[in-house]
């Protein structure tokens, strides 16, 4: 399983260094494929299937971003 973690790091930098480099219409397509990476990392991190089981990690980080931002 490190050989997998090893090349999900390779990539990661692979992604962030094409961000750096861009065209306007490839930073689009680019910035869709750097958001599903992120969403993929957070789903299946630490060798679990985050996705089945939403309330470890993925409920936490839905009310990050949607509840606790929304100040009313």
């Amino acid at each position: 399983m490190t050989k997998f973690q090893e090349i999900g790091k390779t990539r990661w930098k692979d992604i962030n260094e094409g961000m750096l480099r861009f065209t306007p219409k490839s930073m689009e397509f680019l910035s869709c494929i750097h958001n599903l990476a992120q969403l993929v990392d957070v789903t299946y991190k630490h060798n679990e299937d985050e996705h089945t089981h939403p309330e470890k990690v993925l409920k936490p980080h839905i009310i990050d971003m949607v509840v606790d931002l929304i100040k009313i």
